[in-house]
């Protein structure tokens, strides 16, 4: 894991191998919920999948088993 300080409308650039470049903006940190703010991704061609773990937890928790 990688941990960057950043200020408000600071960008980072991720490279792939690849070439593929995504530009990550730190963007609307809330003072008033700590550890708490947004990222604005920048990826007009579409080269990357954004996945949150955090979603498939949930809708498996949500979403009946099927009986066979």
């Amino acid at each position: 894991m990688l941990v960057l300080k950043r200020k408000e409308g600071q960008w980072v650039e991720v490279t792939h191998r690849s070439g593929d470049v995504l530009r990550i903006r730190v963007c609307q940190i809330e003072s008033g919920h700590p550890g708490h703010l947004n990222l604005a991704f920048d990826d007009d061609a579409r080269h990357f999948e954004i996945e949150r773990p955090e979603r498939k937890h949930k809708a498996a928790e949500v979403t009946p088993a099927i009986p066979a």
